[in-house]
């Protein structure tokens, strides 16, 4: 019986990465059969919305992981480059900026893969070996791109990733950050990785990555997604906390701590009434935000807030912040939160 509850439950949400985009959740389907048109055709109609176009970039490219048509070989330890749909496109198509930049973001994922999401001191030499192996790739992959369509952010985002990977210097990073923000000043995609290199299990520290988010937020005008970075710190905050600080099982101290730390509130608050109430236009990571944004009122205990919020979401779920609460399925614990935040309001 509890189990078939279950089944139902999870019937109720779909985290595939294109999320409710039916012309990208399209493309995605096409290109995974070997078809690339409806691919470049989606990436066309992007040019104009760059927040959008490095999503339909990430999304496109990260069909390459899992194994998928990308297969390592088990006795080298190395991925294909070659044969994988982004790979023959690039190759055909060598002047189209488009081409380029999903093979890059590809070569990015497929190099993620062979590294794996553990810490780095669980990654042992011959994966770090092909992990930047695959990132010089993309680097070349990249630059080309870069070439082939100098007033485009999007390489630069992958640019950014890639420096993220490989540790790069400080002043390399903000040289980065300076050609993506003179792009696109408010570029969504930049921001969050730009807070992802400033976290503490990267190069920075929380309080340089919370002085960030929150500057960045001040700055935003009403209705930018930008008003989300700071949970978005938080939920890194948390993660650290949880994992390499407090002893394991301290889910709940965790979320205690957030709902008692008042800056950590107020950027709920501020959030919530300087984005998610305001109405504005959907950018391309939305849903993204909307689950971080819940994900927070819900770890605060804010469940009532935290409605409107999920209703929103309906059934798009992400495995990013859902599966960085304590040791539950990330599914389990978006089903638990959202009952709570649906009985709440």
């Amino acid at each position: 019986m509890i189990s078939t509850v279950w089944r139902v439950l999870t019937n109720q949400i779909d985290t595939a990465e294109a999320q409710d985009d039916t012309a990208l959740r399209q493309a995605c389907k096409q290109a995974r059969q070997g078809f690339d048109e409806p691919a470049r055709q989606a990436l066309a109609r992007t040019r104009d919305d760059h927040d959008r176009r490095n999503r339909y970039v990430q999304v496109l490219a990260e069909g390459t992981t899992g194994g998928f048509e990308s297969p390592i070989d088990r006795t080298t330890g190395r991925a294909d480059t070659a044969g994988h749909w982004t790979d023959r496109w690039a190759a055909r198509c060598p002047t189209d900026p488009d081409a380029q930049l999903v093979r890059a973001r590809s070569l990015i994922a497929r190099a993620w893969e062979v590294r794996g999401s553990g810490w780095a001191s669980s990654v042992r030499p011959e994966q770090w070996a092909e992990f930047h192996r695959l990132l010089h790739l993309a680097e070349q992959v990249n630059d080309l791109a870069t070439q082939l369509a100098p007033a485009d952010p999007t390489p630069w985002v992958n640019r950014l990733q890639m420096q993220i990977g490989h540790s790069a210097p400080r002043d390399a990073v903000e040289e980065t950050w300076r050609q993506l923000t003179y792009r696109d000043p408010w570029h969504h995609g930049g921001h969050v990785l730009k807070l992802t290199f400033l976290c503490r299990k990267w190069s920075g520290s929380h309080e340089e990555m919370f002085d960030f988010a929150r500057s960045v937020a001040a700055a935003a005008p009403a209705g930018s997604p930008l008003h989300v970075l700071p949970v978005r710190a938080a939920a890194e905050w948390a993660l650290w906390e949880e994992e390499r600080i407090s002893p394991k099982g301290s889910a709940d101290e965790i979320g205690e701590r957030w709902r008692q730390d008042s800056a950590m509130q107020a950027d709920l608050d501020s959030a919530l009434s300087r984005w998610f109430r305001r109405g504005a236009p959907r950018h391309g990571a939305w849903l993204d935000d909307a689950n971080f944004l819940a994900y927070g009122l819900a770890r605060s205990g804010r469940d009532a807030d935290a409605g409107p919020v999920f209703a929103g979401i309906g059934k798009y779920m992400t495995i990013v912040p859902w599966g960085w609460w304590g040791d539950a399925r990330a599914d389990v614990t978006f089903v638990h939160a959202r009952r709570r935040a649906r009985r709440a309001a």
